[in-house]
C-alpha cells in the first residue's frame, strides 16, 4: 500500500496540480460551480471501537525469500487482515497458523473468511475485497453460527483458512484478505508467505521473521469495528455540508504494538482493516443528495447506505443500497489528481437517518468526504426519484446483487419531458426480478449516457471557448482598423473644419466691426468665462487622471503583494517537503541501524553456539579416549592377575572395548550432526544477509525513482507556473488594450462635447450679431424718417420757448445724416451666416481643449438687453 497510502496528506498539492493539468474528470456534479469550498463541515464523533485487529501489511513487498510477515495475540473477537505483493519468481501462498501457548485446550470459531483476486492491478484487488466485505457481512449476533470450529491442544498449532493453500500468488501480484475469529482463550496468530506445497504448520516452527518496512503497517490493534456518529444534524435549508473520514483529526488513526519487535509502538495510518459504521442524522424540508468525494487521492471501493425514513408515509421503513466506486463504472479509481471528483450515492428526504457501512479499500487513499447537497443547489430543476422494491436475490446488469429498495432518478418535474424515464408497472407482465434487472439496465445506461454527454459538453465548451477567442481577436483587429479609419476621418474633418473656421472667422470679424462695443464686450466676457470654465474642466480632468493613476498604482501594489504571498506559499510547501524527506531519511537510517545491531547480535549468538558445540565435541572425545585407555589397562591387569581366566576376561575386555568404541562413534556422529546444523544456520544467516542487502538495494532504487519523479514533478510545476505567468501577461496586455480603447472612446466623446460647445458658442454669436443688425436697421429707419420729416430749423422754431433739454445718448445731425450701409450690404443670406455642417462631421473636434458649454441666451435675457439698449428714435416735433 506504500505507493498510494502514504500520500493521503498531499491532497492540497494534488488539487493545485489538477488545476494545471488536463485531468480526465469523473464528476457527477460540478462542485466548484455550487460553492464546494464554502460547504459546512459536520465533524463525526467516535462512539465506540471494539475487537482486536491483527494487521499484516509490512513488508508489503515480499522477497527475495518468504517467511513470517506478521504475528500477534488475539483474545476473544478478532480479525486478521493481510495485504501483500509477491516479488519472488516462483508462486507462493499465504498461510495463517494459530498457536495455543496456554496449558489448556483452546477452541477457536472461524466466523468469516474473505479473499480477493490475486492480480497485479492493486485497485482491482482492493475494491474486490471491499465489495465482498459488504456482500458477505459479518453476523454479529450472539447466536451467530461459525463457518467451522477447531480445538487446539496445549502448546499446539493449527492451520486456518485452508482455502489459501490452493490460491497461488504469482510474481508482482497483490493478494489481500480477511479472517474473523472468536476465541475462548488467547491464541498467537502468524501470517506467513511460503512456497506452494510446503507444510505451513511445520514451517511455522522454523520460518524466519521478516523485518518491518518503512510504512510500518503491521501489529496488533484494538478497534477492528468502529462506530461513529455526526452529532449535529444536517439541515437541508442551510446549504451544502460534508463529513470527512480518515483525516487523523476527528477520525483518529488507531494505535497498536508490533509483537515481533518487542511490542514496539505502531499506527494504522489509514485505519485499513477497520469496519466503519457512520450515522448522519438530517432535518429540514428540502430533499438532498449524497455524494462520495475522494480527498486524498485515487479511491476504488464499495459503500452501503441505509436510509431510515422518519417522516411521511414511509416512516419507520429502511432503504438499503450498495454503491461501487471504480471498475464497472469505466474508471480504475476516482479522484486521481483532483479533489473535485464525485459520485452520486442516492437521493434522500430531509429527516432521513443515513447509516453508512464500509471498510477503507486497499490500495486506495484517505481522507474521503461524504457530501450532502440540497436538491435546489444540486439541480434547480428538482429531479424526482422513484422507489422500486427489488428482491434481495436479484442481480443488476453488472452481476452484483441488489439490496432492498432501489432509488432511480426519472427526470425533471413539471417539464415537457417529465414523462420520460418513468416506469409503468401497471401493465407489465414481467416478473419483479426481470423488472429490477430492466431498471438496473436503464440506470446504468443513463449513467453512461450522462458521462458521454458531460464529455461532449466539455468538448463543446472547449470549442466554443476557442471560437470566442478567435472572435475576440477578430474584433480586436476590427477595432484597430476602425480606430485607424477614425483617425484618418478626424484629420480630414479637422482640415475641413479649419477651412470652415477660417470663413467663420472672417464673417465674425465683419460682424464684430459692424456690432456695437457692448456686443464686443459681451463676447469678450463670454470668452473669458469659457476660458475659466475650460481651465476648471482641465483641472478636473487632471484630478481624474491622478485618481486613475493612483488606482492603477494601488492595483499594481496589490498584484505584487499577491505574487509575493504565492511565492511564500510555494517556499513553505518546499520547506515542508524537505523536512518530510529529512524525517523519512532519519527514520530509514535508524531502522537500518537497528537491523544492523540485530544482525551483529545474531552473529555473536551463532559464534557462541559454535564454540559451545566444539567444546562439547572435544570433551566427549577426551572422555572416550580416557575410557578406552582405562579399559585396556584393566584388561592387562586382569590378564596378569588371573591367567586361568584369561580367555574369559579377554572376551569380556573385548566386549567392553567394542561398547566403548561404539559409544565414541555415537558421540562423534552427534558432534558431526551439531556441526552440520551450525553450518546450516550459518548458511541461513548468509541468505538473510543477502536478502537484507537486496532489500536495501531495492529501497535505494525506489528512493532514486522517487527523487526522479519529484524532480520531474518540480520541472512540470515550473513549466506550468511559467505558462501561468505568460497567461497573466497576455491578460494584462489585453486589459491595457481595453483601457486604451476606452481612453480612445473617452477622448472621442470629449471631442464630440467640445464640438457641441463650439456650435452653441457659434449660435450665441449669431444671435448677438442678429440683435446688432436689428438695432442698426432700426437706427437706419429712424434716420430715413428724419430725412423725410420737417427741417431742423423748423424743429428749432417749434422749441424756442422750451428750455434746453439734454437727450441722453443723443447723436449729432451729421451723425444721423451720414450715409449708412444698408442691411443687404453688410449681411449675408441665412444659409451663409449658418453654414450647415454635414451629419458625419457634427462631432469632429475643433479644439482639443475642452471648454465649458455656454448657455444660449434666454428670451428674458434678450428682453433685458432690448430694455437696456432701446433703438435710438428721436421725436419729430
Amino acid at each position: 500500500m506504500f505507493s498510494y497510502k502514504s500520500r493521503y496528506c498531499v491532497a492540497a498539492a494534488m488539487a493545485a496540480m489538477a488545476a494545471l493539468t488536463g485531468h480526465v474528470e469523473a464528476r457527477d456534479i460540478d462542485l466548484q460551480s455550487i460553492g464546494y469550498f464554502q460547504f459546512s463541515p459536520l465533524p463525526p464523533t467516535l462512539v465506540g471501537q471494539t475487537d482486536t485487529l491483527l494487521l499484516s501489511d509490512s513488508p508489503e513487498y515480499v522477497g527475495p525469500v518468504g517467511g513470517t510477515l506478521s504475528a500477534g495475540t488475539i483474545n476473544g473477537n478478532g480479525r486478521i487482515y493481510f495485504y501483500h505483493v509477491n516479488e519472488m519468481d516462483q508462486p507462493h501462498k499465504i498461510a495463517i497458523v494459530l498457536e495455543n501457548q496456554t496449558a489448556y485446550p483452546n477452541t477457536v470459531h472461524v466466523m468469516r473468511q474473505l479473499k480477493s483476486v490475486a492480480t497485479p492491478d492493486y485497485f482491482a484487488a482492493g475494491r474486490d475485497l471491499s465489495r465482498k466485505d459488504l456482500e458477505q457481512p459479518l453476523n454479529e449476533s450472539p447466536n451467530a453460527r461459525p463457518l467451522y470450529s477447531l480445538s487446539i491442544p496445549p502448546q499446539g498449532r493449527k492451520l486456518i483458512f485452508s482455502d489459501l493453500e490452493q490460491t497461488p500468488v504469482y510474481q508482482d501480484a497483490l493478494f489481500t484478505g480477511i479472517v474473523d475469529i472468536k476465541t475462548e482463550a488467547p491464541v498467537f496468530a502468524r501470517v506467513m508467505m511460503l512456497p506452494m506445497g510446503m507444510d505451513a504448520v511445520d514451517a511455522s516452527y522454523w520460518a524466519k521473521n521478516l523485518p518491518i518496512d518503512e510504512i510500518q503497517l503491521r501489529g496488533t490493534y484494538t478497534g477492528s469495528k468502529r462506530n461513529m456518529e455526526v452529532t449535529t444534524p444536517f439541515d437541508s435549508a442551510l446549504g451544502g455540508a460534508f463529513v470527512e473520514i480518515g483525516n487523523d483529526r476527528e477520525d483518529m488513526f488507531i494505535n497498536g504494538v508490533d509483537e515481533m519487535q518487542n511490542k514496539a509502538f505502531v499506527r494504522d495510518r489509514g485505519n485499513y482493516g477497520v469496519s466503519y459504521t457512520l450515522k448522519i442524522p438530517t432535518k429540514g424540508n428540502e430533499p438532498f443528495r449524497l455524494y462520495f468525494n475522494p480527498l486524498g487521492g485515487p479511491y476504488s471501493g464499495s459503500f452501503t447506505v441505509k436510509a431510515l425514513h422518519q417522516q411521511g408515509a414511509r416512516r419507520g421503513q429502511t432503504d438499503t443500497r450498495t454503491y461501487h466506486i471504480g471498475g464497472a463504472d469505466g474508471i480504475s479509481a476516482l479522484g486521481d489528481g483532483t479533489i473535485l471528483d464525485s459520485r452520486l450515492m442516492g437521493n434522500y428526504n430531509a429527516g432521513d437517518l443515513l447509516t453508512l457501512n464500509f471498510m477503507p479499500a486497499g490500495a486506495s487513499n484517505l481522507p474521503i468526504r461524504f457530501l450532502l447537497i440540497p436538491e435546489s443547489l444540486a439541480n434547480p430543476q428538482k429531479h424526482q426519484t422513484i422507489a422500486v422494491n427489488v428482491p434481495k436475490d436479484v442481480k443488476d446488469s453488472l452481476g452484483h446483487p441488489t439490496q432492498g429498495t432501489t432509488q432511480i432518478p426519472v427526470g425533471p418535474i413539471g417539464g415537457k419531458d417529465s414523462n420520460k424515464g418513468t416506469v409503468d408497472t401497471t401493465k407489465s407482465t414481467l416478473t419483479p426480478s426481470k423488472q429490477a434487472e430492466n431498471i438496473a439496465h436503464e440506470e446504468t445506461k443513463k449513467l453512461s449516457d450522462k458521462a458521454a454527454a458531460e464529455a461532449k459538453k466539455e468538448a463543446q465548451l472547449k470549442k466554443s471557448k476557442e471560437a470566442e477567442e478567435t472572435l475576440a481577436r477578430k474584433k480586436a483587429e476590427e477595432a484597430k482598423l476602425a480606430a485607424e479609419k477614425a483617425e484618418m476621418a478626424r484629420k480630414a474633418a479637422e482640415a475641413k473644419h479649419a477651412e470652415i473656421e477660417r470663413k467663420m472667422a472672417e464673417k465674425a470679424e465683419a460682424d464684430r466691426k459692424a456690432a456695437e462695443i457692448k456686443a464686443a464686450q459681451e463676447a469678450q466676457a463670454a470668452k473669458e468665462k469659457a476660458a475659466l470654465e475650460a481651465k476648471k474642466a482641465e483641472e478636473m480632468r487632471q484630478a481624474e487622471e491622478a485618481k486613475r493613476i493612483e488606482a492603477a498604482r494601488k492595483a499594481e501594489l496589490e498584484r505584487q503583494a499577491e505574487e509575493a504571498r504565492k511565492a511564500e506559499e510555494v517556499r513553505k510547501a518546499e520547506l515542508a517537503r524537505i523536512e518530510a524527506a529529512r524525517r523519512a531519511e532519519a527514520e530509514r537510517v535508524e531502522a537500518a541501524r537497528k537491523a544492523e545491531a540485530a544482525r551483529i547480535a545474531a552473529e555473536e549468538r551463532r559464534l557462541e553456539e559454535e564454540r559451545r558445540i566444539e567444546a562439547a565435541r572435544v570433551e566427549a572425545a577426551r572422555k572416550a579416549e580416557e575410557a578406552r585407555k582405562a579399559a585396556e589397562a584393566k584388561a592387562r591387569f586382569e590378564a596378569q592377575r588371573a591367567a586361568e581366566k584369561a580367555a574369559l576376561e579377554a572376551k569380556r575386555a573385548e566386549e567392553e572395548r567394542l561398547a566403548a568404541e561404539a559409544k565414541r562413534a555415537e558421540e562423534v556422529r552427534k558432534a558431526e550432526e551439531a556441526r552440520i546444523e551450525a553450518a546450516r544456520k550459518a548458511e541461513q544467516a548468509r541468505l538473510a544477509e543477502e536478502a537484507r542487502k537486496a532489500e536495501q538495494e531495492r529501497l535505494a532504487a525506489e528512493r532514486a525513482e522517487a527523487e526522479r519523479q519529484a524532480a520531474e514533478a518540480r520541472r512540470i510545476a515550473e513549466e506550468r507556473y511559467q505558462a501561468h505567468l505568460e497567461a497573466e501577461r497576455k491578460a494584462e496586455a489585453a486589459r491595457q488594450q481595453a483601457l486604451a480603447q476606452a481612453e480612445i472612446e473617452r477622448k472621442a466623446k470629449e471631442r464630440a462635447e467640445a464640438i457641441q460647445r463650439v456650435k452653441e458658442q457659434q449660435e450665441n454669436a449669431r444671435r448677438r450679431a442678429e440683435l446688432a443688425r436689428q438695432q442698426i436697421e432700426a437706427e437706419r429707419k429712424a434716420a430715413q424718417a428724419a430725412k423725410t420729416g420737417p427741417s431742423f430749423n423748423e424743429l428749432d422754431d417749434i422749441h424756442e420757448d422750451t428750455p434746453n433739454v439734454t437727450i441722453p445718448n443723443a447723436v449729432s445731425i451729421d451723425e444721423l445724416t451720414k450715409p449708412r450701409p444698408t442691411a443687404s450690404q453688410n449681411t449675408r443670406r441665412r444659409d451663409q451666416r449658418q453654414p450647415q455642417v454635414p451629419q458625419n462631421q457634427q462631432y469632429v473636434q475643433v479644439n482639443p481643449m475642452p471648454t465649458a458649454p455656454v448657455a444660449p441666451l434666454a428670451s428674458q435675457n434678450e428682453q433685458q438687453n432690448e430694455e437696456q439698449n432701446p433703438p435710438r428714435i428721436y421725436p419729430l416735433g
